[in-house]
């Protein structure tokens, strides 16, 4: 679990590398970038309109949940932002 602090949102170029090592370029064009909060990229379906939260390192997930970013596994973060 991230420290229980507020992160603030910062939002700069996009960055997509983390959301392009998860999935292929088909899937990628359904995210919308909203942008950063501490080491977490943040991802927004444009459909679901779910976010999918990445960690810089691309390899840790995270759900917002009362004000924290939870970790998760990729397939739980994935599960949530496509239903």
């Amino acid at each position: 679990m991230m420290p229980t602090s507020k992160f603030s949102i910062t939002v700069g170029a996009p960055n997509w590398t983390p959301l392009e090592r998860v999935l292929p370029p088909d899937e990628c064009v359904n995210y919308m970038y909203m942008g950063r909060a501490g080491e977490i990229e943040l991802y927004k379906h444009r459909h679901t309109r779910r976010y999918l939260n990445i960690g810089l390192n691309g390899t840790s997930f995270y759900l917002y949940s009362g004000e924290n970013y939870v970790e998760v596994t990729q397939a739980e973060a994935l599960d949530h932002v496509r239903s």
